[in-house]
Formats: C-alpha cells, structure tokens, sequence
C-alpha cells in the first residue's frame, strides 16, 4: 500500500485581520538592522501530499461524546494491550475524555467464545474487541460485531493512512484496521552465524536445520493459515513446498510469543513466523533475536478493531475507536507497544529486531481472510501433510 499524505488546508479570516490591526499602529522609528545570525541547518522540505483532517467543529459527533461521557465506561478485550501498555492506553484515554477504560486481556479466539457465550446468557460485558484482523474478520462472520460506520472524525480524514481504516470492510465500517504487522522468520544470532542465515526461502529446506525450526500451530488459530495463504497466492509456496518444510521436522507451538521464548532460550535457532509485534519485549531484553530479510518477500498485515454487536456502552466504544485513529492516539499506543502504526504522520516505533524491507512485502486481502479462516476450520494443514 503506497504512502498518499497531505497538509491541513484551513481557510480563515485571520489573516485580513491581522492586516487590518498592523495598519492602525503607529509607524516605529528605525533601527539598526541585527547582525547576521550564523546559518544553520534546515529541516528537509516535506515532499508529502497535504493532509486533510476532520473538521473540527461536528454537533454529530459531539453528541457521540456526550453520550459516551454519560456511559462513563467502555470494555475492551483485547490481545495487545498487556502489563504497562495497557496502563498507557487507559490513562492516556481516561485523561482526554474522563471515560474509565477497562482492558481485559487474552487471546482472540478465547474472546471470539466469550463474546458467544455472553451473547446466549444475555449478559454482555464487552464493547470493543482488538486484535488480529483475522480474527475480527471471522468475528464478522459469526454475527458478533457492530457497524460503526457513524460520523468518526478520523474516518474523514485523507492521505494520512498507510492503508485506509476501512480497506478490509468498506461498505459497512464492521472491521476497521488501525496498527500495522509484518510477519517474517527470525534467526537467534547467537546460534547462526551470518553468512548461514536464510536468504530465500527454499534456504529453510536445507539439511541442516532439521529439528532446528519452530512454525506457529496452525490449529490454534487462522494467523498462521493467513500466512500461507499470502504467501501461496504470490507464488512464494506452494503445497509441495509445505510438505517439504514440515519434513525438517518442525516444532509446533502454540503461539508466537511462546515461539519466540524458544528462540530467544536457543531451543530453535529460526522460527518460520514471527511478527514484529510480538519481538519487541524480547528486543527491550536484549534476546539475540532478530528478524530476516527473504529475498522474495514477507507478509505485510494489519491489526484491527471492532465493536461488539449489542454492547452496553456504544457511544463510549465509537469514542474509544475513533481516539485510536487520532495522531494522538496512534502516538500513545505506537509507543507504548513499540509498534508500527497505520497512520504515516507518527514515527515507526518498531525496535531494529524487528524491521524487514518494508518494500517487499505481500500485502493481505479480505478474500485471503476468508480463505484462511476456512482453512483453519478444515484443519487445511493437518489434511495435507498428513498429521
């Protein structure tokens, strides 16, 4: 998705104003004009298009806030925002609106039969859910998340979003994106020497790392199924060489982070899928992890937020979304999770562990979602290599 940016165009009367107060002063006597200041260096000149942002004044949406203020409360399930990040985003969020953030943490699946369950006993607890898109997406399709497609200030702004909130949902606003993930293979670089890191990605075929490498179990959620499916579609993988990698005698854990933990111990010395959301705590650490550059790509990817359907405070929960798109919000979070973020005019927080070729990436779309999660529910992987 390739940058379109922007700068603020606001027309006012100021200027004529000010005009008009210089020509009633009186005119100053002459003085000697200050020595030369020495020259000094000057910030580049931005080549990026002007942004246009929401208007500032919206009685619509003031009215949201209001409401939101009088719910006084919003709860989020989410993946991310664990330990001190999630005392970041509740403070930051309870400052500006004086609206109690209440984060609940786990994995997404976990949330997905949650929200389920709350939704049949009709004792709904969660208004908002964070985390892969992935997973919202199924969320979607399970009838469990809310259109919020009212007047959101961010949603009107142009040219600041590496991809537009709404990509993944344009029509009815369910799924809105908000932070950027790129997946890739890590190496421990204190167990491989690099002139033996992988450079492409029949490299992982050779001899020499069998019972060396760790892949994320496909059957404890559709991320890693999304991460064949972006990689078959461009013609990276294909089945045969699927079958290939899973004869190098792979380890299967259940998660990224647990992944990672094996990496960082030495248990493996490569990973098949990392994501650079999940490395930052391990680089902070100073673990001898590090991400690889292949040279025919990686997968770029989104994380994603989204109302739940018949939630008790939904003003509260447009609110809460809306803030996350905000140059403040996207600063606070970015930040606080070392990350990323989908809007350009923040800075990329990511430690250096983390960063790949931005510009080789394959980029995921909704029919790759859809087809991932099915693979997921077929148990796609399992079938094809026999396990």
């Amino acid at each position: 998705m390739r940058p379109r940016l922007s700068l603020t165009i606001i027309l006012s009367g100021a200027l004529s104003v000010l005009l008009l107060f210089a020509a009633c002063q009186p005119t100053p006597a002459p003085t000697a004009a200050p020595p030369k200041a020495a020259p000094s260096a000057t910030a580049p000149t931005s080549t990026l298009p002007p942004v246009r942002q929401a208007q500032a004044q919206d009685p619509a949406w003031d009215k949201v806030v209001e409401a939101a203020k009088k719910e006084g409360k919003v709860t989020a399930y989410s993946f991310n925002w664990v330990g001190d990040t999630g005392l970041s985003v509740e403070k930051a969020f309870e400052s500006k609106y004086g609206i109690n953030l209440e984060i609940i943490t786990g994995r997404g699946a976990e949330f997905q039969e949650r929200i389920k369950t709350e939704k049949r006993l009709r004792q709904q607890v969660g208004d908002f859910t964070e985390g892969s898109t992935l997973l919202n997406n199924s969320m979607k399709l399970d009838g469990l998340l809310a259109d919020v497609s009212a007047d959101m200030p961010t949603l009107k702004e142009t040219g600041v979003w590496f991809a537009e909130p709404t990509a993944i949902d344009p029509q009815a606003k369910t799924v809105l994106l908000w932070r950027l993930i790129v997946f890739s293979p890590y190496v421990n670089t204190r167990l491989v020497k690099p002139e033996d890191v992988p450079k492409s990605w029949k490299d992982f075929l050779d001899p020499k790392w069998v019972g060396k490498m760790s892949f994320t179990d496909p059957n404890i959620g559709p991320g890693t199924n999304q991460y064949m499916v972006v990689l078959m579609e461009n013609g990276i993988w294909n089945e045969q060489y699927i079958k290939a990698l899973y004869q190098q005698k792979l380890l299967f854990p259940g998660s990224v982070p647990d992944e990672f933990n094996m990496l960082a111990r030495g248990e493996r010395v490569l990973m098949i899928r990392g994501s650079d959301s999940d490395v930052g705590k391990f680089a902070v650490e100073g673990a001898p992890v590090q991400a690889i550059d292949i040279k025919e790509g990686v997968v770029y990817s989104t994380g994603s937020m989204a109302a739940i359907a018949g939630g008790p405070n939904p003003n509260a929960t447009k609110v809460l979304m809306d803030w996350l798109l905000s140059k403040e919000g996207q600063t606070i979070t970015g930040k606080a999770q070392s990350m990323q973020m989908l809007r350009k005019d923040v800075p990329d927080f990511r430690p250096k562990a983390a960063q790949v070729q931005f510009s080789k990436t394959f980029v995921e779309n909704i029919d790759n979602l859809n087809k991932a999660t099915q693979m997921f529910r077929d148990k796609w992987f399992d079938k094809l290599v026999g396990r």
